[in-house]
């Protein structure tokens, strides 16, 4: 699975309590692999809009450089894992699962997309698997996987007595976000208590960046204190972030600029959905109390028994 926000580590300390778990980063040669894919002529490049063969054949290659250090941190004797539990899983050759499965065919195969499937850099690897699982709702109708939403990482923390923030806005400072968090500013800077904190690893030095990350801790911390938090997730992803998820733990409004999550259990009265390039803070929203729904996200124990785990 990839490495993100401590929910590798998280997934694994669950379990190891009923199993042995060798996990694998793998998005750990994502930047590598996606350079080693762009190397291609101008000519390729347009090719491979026409032919997906092509482009295929270039991810695989890109990929296939690091299959022996991927299999170097897996076990090799026979029949050795019982599952094979894939999350993403696109940065890894085909051949490696095809290696895996050749090694331990008893095992239970099982697939997790908790990014949008067609986000993927790849799909190929997805069919190796029995057990398909998806986070995205449309794309389970699409694909025919079962649905499963995201677990969290804590149990629910409650929200303090009183609000130190208006509006928290957290996150790496991918896409839009930077921009997005310029204009709040100058919109709401005054209006609202704006807690704003992008994570940027290149060090752009933009008004709101930092070159370290919230650990999670903080980060539940700070919503605890907030009225909303606003949820701008890529452009392109349909499914919920995990923070609508988590806002559920700390009892935190959720600004959001995906309308797909009207389509979700998830979805109440606590959710604002806003126009991604015009975001307008609707002040009755602000004001108004955080609802009880009844609805609970999952915790790591019961989204693995949704697997059988």
């Amino acid at each position: 699975m990839p490495s993100f926000m401590g929910y590798e580590k998280s997934l694994q300390n669950q379990l190891e309590k009923k199993y042995e778990v060798t996990l694998l980063n793998c998005d750990q040669f994502d930047k590598a692999i996606l350079d080693e894919y762009k190397k291609c002529s101008k000519f390729r490049w347009i090719l491979r809009k026409i032919f997906l063969i092509i482009k295929e054949h270039d991810q695989e290659r890109a990929e296939a450089k690091y299959l022996m250090q991927t299999l170097e941190k897996v076990n090799a004797a026979k029949n050795y894992y019982s599952v094979v539990f894939c999350i993403n899983g696109s940065f890894l050759s085909d051949k490696f699962y095809q290696v895996i499965k050749e090694r331990n065919p008893q095992a239970r195969y099982i697939y997790y997309a908790w990014d949008d499937v067609r986000n993927l850099i790849k799909q190929s690897h997805i069919k190796l698997f029995d057990e398909k699982f998806a986070y995205n709702i449309s794309e389970c109708k699409k694909y025919n996987f079962s649905y499963c939403p995201m677990f969290v990482q804590n149990k629910t923390v409650g929200h303090n007595s009183e609000d130190i923030y208006d509006i928290l806005f957290i996150g790496s400072a991918h896409s839009d976000r930077q921009k997005i968090a310029d204009e709040l500013y100058v919109k709401y800077g005054k209006k609202y208590r704006l807690f704003i904190y992008l994570y940027d690893p290149t060090h752009t030095n933009g008004r709101f960046c930092h070159d370290q990350p919230l650990t999670y801790e903080k980060y539940i911390e700070y919503m605890r204190k907030s009225k909303a938090l606003i949820d701008v997730p890529q452009s392109t992803q349909e499914g919920p972030t995990t923070r609508s998820f988590d806002a559920l733990l700390t009892k935190t409004k959720v600004i959001t600029v995906n309308s797909y999550i009207k389509e979700y259990p998830i979805y109440s009265d606590n959710i604002l959905i806003v126009d991604r390039n015009n975001i307008v803070i609707d002040d009755e929203f602000m004001n108004k109390p955080y609802i009880e729904t009844g609805y609970q996200a999952l915790t790591i124990l019961e989204w693995l028994k949704k697997f059988n785990l």
